[in-house]
């Protein structure tokens, strides 16, 4: 059959239109494809919580939901809420952290979300004077590079619920310092307290604190290395303890350390001749065994996410997916995926009046991270959250989300990406 050249035209301009189709389609699934934040509700006071600033959300073997707060914790059972302070037994009344053992025993602490609560208020610069034998206080340590106040931080301790009861364990029962910032339990079931004097254990009965010396040679308080706010375990079973002064990794059999820099080297302290400012708020291992630690810093160096594979070290630097130079929580979920809460910190300003003289340390609350291994993306109150303050991230055993914000804590639907072109 021989086709005239209008044939031929016509053909060729319905081919080109079925493939413009086609394309088209193909970038419309892609696009519908994206990952999605869908929220469903958010529990604030009017419905039950003690209060509307959730610092931790918590799930415990039975299926009831915890809400850690600035002004106590909140039980539900999914129909009825029950409110805790210190009158109930409480050893303190700001819970940023919750922990379950292997005995069905939940644990209350301050946790390290506590001690981010002042960002963007002023601090007062006035003195007054105080005997310090007089007081039973933990003083934090103040670093420049952070946006965080010096704040002196009544000793609490650490809270046990058997369910009828709570038994508050402070430094009278063992521990070195009343300020916990993680609990992590080994395969052994002995917990792990970080405290800001070094790690301590509990076997139940008693507890056993390691201290941590410092590498030799290095122009640092030996206190910074104590000062420890998060506990990660290995495979093979060793530990990782963050602190205001680096990582240190910990050799359970030979009782041997090892201290890290958190640098774009990851070098081992021993071969550094400056003193470090490491500043980690949390660490977590993912499903590869690399380890990912964050910081609190305001400094461009100091951003994003770092990421160790037992051989190198890889930073994600800040970016509009990851808006946010200081990272509070890291959270894996059951599917990999990584989250992180935190907030942007600008640099600090003076505030003079004719009363008083303040330091106003500013931030942007810039919502919610997720990593999915190739890629990062953020959420924010454009996709339903409550507030663009997210203090922490709980995923429970339906596999639905919980954002603690500031405005309640919100519950959703993660939908990830089905298209890695995204």
């Amino acid at each position: 059959m021989v086709l005239t050249k209008g044939v031929v035209l016509v053909r060729k301009r319905l081919c080109l239109i079925i493939l413009i189709v086609f394309l088209l389609s193909t970038w419309t699934v892609s696009v519908a494809q994206a990952a999605e934040l869908e929220i469903e509700k958010t529990l604030t006071e009017t419905d039950g919580l003690i209060s509307n600033t959730v610092l931790t959300v918590f799930e415990d073997s039975h299926g009831a939901m915890w809400f850690g707060t600035t002004d106590g914790l909140t039980h539900y059972d999914g129909e009825n809420f029950r409110t805790f302070t210190t009158e109930d037994g409480l050893s303190q009344n700001t819970i940023g952290l919750i922990f379950e053992d292997q005995h069905g025993m939940l644990w209350f602490a301050d946790g390290v979300l506590s001690h981010f609560l002042e960002r963007g208020k002023p601090m007062d610069m006035s003195w007054m004077e105080t005997p310090l034998s007089e007081l039973d206080l933990d003083i934090q340590p103040y670093n420049e590079t952070t946006e965080e106040t010096r704040r002196v931080v009544p000793l609490k301790g650490v809270s046990r619920y058997d369910g009828q009861t709570f038994k508050i364990f402070t430094t009278a029962d063992g521990l070195p310092r009343d300020t916990i910032k993680d609990i992590f339990e080994d395969k052994a079931g002995t917990l792990w307290f970080a405290t800001s004097s070094g790690v301590s254990q509990y076997d139940g009965e008693k507890f056993n604190t390691i201290t941590v010396n410092g590498p030799m040679g290095m122009n640092v308080l030996p206190d910074w290395w104590n000062q420890i706010t998060a506990i990660a375990q290995d495979t093979v079973g060793n530990f990782w303890f963050g602190s205001t002064a680096g990582i240190t990794y910990y050799n359970v059999q030979k009782s041997d350390f090892r201290y890290f820099a958190v640098d774009a080297d990851f070098v081992p302290f021993q071969e550094m001749r400056q003193s470090p400012n490491a500043n980690i708020t949390d660490l977590q291992f993912d499903t590869n065994e690399n380890l990912w630690m964050s910081r609190d810093g305001i400094d461009e160096e100091d951003s994003g996410m770092r990421r160790y594979d037992g051989k190198k070290l890889t930073i994600f630097p800040q970016s509009e997916a990851l808006p946010m130079n200081s990272v509070d929580t890291i959270m894996q979920d059951s599917s990999g995926n990584l989250w992180f809460t935190g907030v942007k910190n600008l640099p600090p300003t003076l505030n003079e009046t004719e009363e008083s003289v303040s330091m106003v340390y500013n931030v942007v609350n810039p919502g919610v991270s997720v990593y999915n291994g190739e890629r990062f993306q953020n959420f924010n109150k454009d996709d339903g959250l409550p507030s663009n303050r997210v203090w922490s991230v709980f995923e429970d055993s339906s596999g639905k989300f919980w954002f603690a914000t500031d405005a309640g804590a919100a519950v959703g639907v993660y939908l990830p990406s089905q298209n890695s072109d995204n």
